[in-house]
């Protein structure tokens, strides 16, 4: 698909000559044909007209129009491609839903499936890609937004696992690439073990030289140095990357190095001889991927088969780097999660944005009760409570929209440019330290949202055919690969401290602007709320002042805490340890929230006015106050706010305000919604007739009017007789 014509360049290609082929790919198609497309608001495939139903009195309300948003939030070419996959898998008999669970072999026998007819249908070619790189957001959210299972297996195979290779690897390596190319072997990413994850310089997994054959012999001591929790491992892979303890002749350790290493036989998938591989069985959510775990006995891979665009050995054994630090060498190394943490951030919109439509949708078309002069029930939407669980998580889902594709655009930017040959190292780092940041916030979002909408979907909300528990369970896991949340934000929080404590200048760390505000810091926190009413305190600007005194006030928070601690005797390491409550944590989130505050202020305050302008200035001071709301004792504690009735204005903001974006929200969630063959959900179709979807849900279910076949043990209980015996 994307990389097809790229790395088949690549396969005959000599080492480290990558560059060269993406510049000429590129300068070979910069000239193509621009042919404007069809107005897309007249597409009906894209924007079909919604049938009448309980939702088109709030579609009456709505002050914009919900297709013009789409298309700024996103864009033509994304939405278009989105809806290209979109129809194809609707129309395709093996991306049909099926009326009952699947147990866990038919689930993996699915997600297999679906894996090889996507990749096998191309959607855009190396020329749509060079031109218009960011088509690669668009398909992600596309598959992931139908199932996350079989999503996460094809990003693995034919994501990570090729663009490792290509990133660290070099032209030695390119038949295996090919091979991606033309489906015959699927990859895995092995990283880490049963007893460390985390820590990756506590992998003891262990690759060893062997000066006389010019192999590397690859050994597990024990069941704890196992590869683990590696996606397409328990049943389908057929190579992986693995990450070993490389050691030369002498037994000299050169640290935590990738070799890619045969794993099953190409067309038997029987594993090799020397290798042991299972499968980790079912889990709690994502069963379309065969987690595996593997086991090395003195398993031997040719010398070619290491990474060798970080660290190379000569045949007598000589290790060499062009970068002489192991921390930053591994850093270089594990590159490929960093990309990975920025995917997992559009990857939580994809599963937030599906429950709050669904609430949304369900809120305004579920009635109870009502005035007691009236006979007539309310939208369950239209109470100030339910108004309130949903609202904070409609604006920040908009948010992260914005935020999600921000992200990944800079990221794919810094790669295009690192993988021709130009210095992007100040990018990586604030790249690394913010999407270590963003992906706990998003990913925590994401799993406190979707519960509430769970939870605000009542009794209905709890059947799995809302869609509700399976995007819960999906998303769980985001929260703990790719780094652990808790342990992942330590990495924003000490860039952020090291800065500070080293007077850095904090423009030139910050290319992407992230901190670049910084530089005035020391201003910053002199600065107090001077709101005087609640209008001021909903101006846009205002909150953008507020949340960058709380971010560098949390900053000086935690430089002072870690020097307080050096200054006690604590070493670098108890000093970390103990900054992280209260302190560095803290500052970590509050860092990912005002990024993605600042993005989305520049995205709507940049935009022409209209009255989609108006309506994301609304969202965008909803989520800003929001956030002022939730670390209102911050602002009290650090002296911000200096009376009481400061953090009312906000309260008073919000107040307003709900009464005034329920009437706007479910063209919102129009703006952002998949098409009802994606979102997959009775309670959240987009006509709004709730009852006659759930009424088709539940009766469809295979035996609903059937008796159980164990229905003598209901009426004649002879096993109870048998007990007595």
């Amino acid at each position: 698909m994307v990389t097809e014509q790229i790395v088949e360049s690549v396969a005959v290609a000599p080492a480290n000559n990558l560059s060269e082929i993406l510049k000429s790919l590129v300068d070979s198609y910069s000239d193509r044909d621009n042919v404007a497309p069809a107005n897309i608001y007249e597409d009906k495939k894209i924007f079909p007209s919604f049938r009448s139903g309980p939702l088109q009195e709030y579609r009456d309300k709505a002050s914009f129009c919900y297709k013009r948003l789409n298309v700024l939030l996103e864009g033509e070419d994304h939405i278009r491609l989105k809806h290209k996959i979109w129809q194809w898998m609707e129309k395709h008999p093996d991306f049909q839903r099926e009326p009952e669970a699947p147990n866990l072999e038919r689930t993996r026998e699915l997600a297999n499936k679906r894996h090889h007819l996507l990749w096998e249908q191309k959607f855009f070619d190396v020329n749509e890609y060079l031109n218009t790189p960011y088509l690669m957001l668009a398909f992600g959210q596309a598959i992931f937004s139908y199932d996350f299972s079989f999503s996460v297996k094809f990003s693995l195979s034919n994501g990570m696992f090729p663009s490792t290779l290509l990133t660290n690897g070099t032209g030695r390596l390119g038949k295996y690439i090919a091979k991606i190319s033309d489906d015959r072997i699927l990859g895995a990413y092995a990283l880490t073990e049963i007893a460390h994850g985390t820590n990756a310089n506590g992998m003891r997994t262990r690759a060893t030289y062997d000066v006389k054959s010019q192999e590397f012999i690859i050994h597990t001591p024990d069941f704890e140095a196992a590869k683990c929790w590696v996606g397409n491992l328990g049943k389908t892979c057929t190579h992986a990357i693995v990450y070993a303890q490389l050691y030369v002749p002498d037994d000299k350790h050169q640290g935590l190095n990738a070799f890619l290493v045969p794993i099953r036989d190409e067309l038997t998938l029987l594993p090799l001889p020397g290798v042991t591989v299972g499968d980790l069985g079912e889990k709690i959510g994502l069963n379309g991927i065969d987690n595996g775990f593997v086991m090395f006995n003195q398993y031997r891979i040719p010398k070619a088969n290491l990474l060798s665009k970080t660290g190379d050995i000569d045949a007598q054994g000589n290790y060499n780097s062009p970068i002489k630090d192991q921390r930053k060498r591994l850093g270089a190394s594990l590159g490929a999660l960093s990309t990975g943490r920025v995917n997992i951030t559009a990857i939580t919109y994809v599963a937030l944005s599906k429950a709050v439509c669904i609430a949304t949708r369900y809120s305004a078309s579920r009635r109870q009760f009502g005035p007691p002069d009236s006979n007539e029930e309310w939208p369950v939407i239209e109470y100030q409570s339910q108004q309130y669980r949903l609202m904070p998580h409609l604006t920040a889902v908009i948010a992260l929209r914005v935020v999600s594709l921000w992200i990944g655009k800079k990221n794919m930017d810094m790669m295009m440019r690192g993988m021709m040959g130009e210095d992007t190292s100040r990018e990586g780092m604030e790249i690394h330290a913010i999407s270590s940041a963003l992906k706990p916030y998003a990913t925590w979002a994401a799993r406190d949202g979707i519960q509430e909408c769970r939870e605000a979907c009542g009794g209905h909300g709890y059947l799995r055919a809302s869609g509700l528990g399976d995007l819960r369970n999906d998303n769980d896991a985001n929260c703990t690969y790719e780094g652990e949340n808790n342990t992942l934000i330590q990495q924003a929080s000490n860039w952020l401290i090291s800065l500070r404590r080293n007077n850095a200048n904090f423009v030139d760390a910050s290319p992407l602007e992230t901190v670049a505000f910084l530089k005035d810091m020391n201003v910053i926190l002199q600065t107090r709320g001077q709101e005087q009413n609640a209008g001021q305190a909903l101006d846009v600007h205002n909150l953008l002042k507020a949340l960058n005194w709380l971010t560098a006030w949390s900053l000086d928070t935690a430089v002072k805490r870690f020097e307080q601690l050096q200054s006690a005797g604590k070493d670098a390491f108890e000093t970390r340890n103990n900054i992280q409550v209260f302190a560095a944590q803290k500052l970590s989130i509050i860092y990912a929230e005002r990024t993605s505050y600042y993005v989305f202020y520049k995205f709507v305050t940049n935009l022409p006015a209209s009255p989609e302008q108006q309506v994301l200035l609304k969202v965008l001071s909803f989520y800003g106050a929001n956030l002022i709301i939730k670390y209102s004792s911050l602002f009290y504690q650090g002296g911000y706010f200096l009376n009481s009735s400061q953090i009312e204005l906000y309260q008073q903001g919000i107040l307003g305000l709900l009464s005034v974006l329920k009437n706007e929200a479910i063209a919102l969630v129009d703006a952002i919604a998949p098409t009802d063959f994606i979102l997959n959900s009775p309670l959240g179709m987009s006509d709004g007739n709730v009852y006659h979807h759930l009424q088709r849900a539940i009766v469809s279910t295979p035996g609903v009017y059937e008796r159980p076949y164990w229905w003598r043990d209901v009426t004649y209980k002879t096993y109870l007789e048998r007990a007595k015996l």
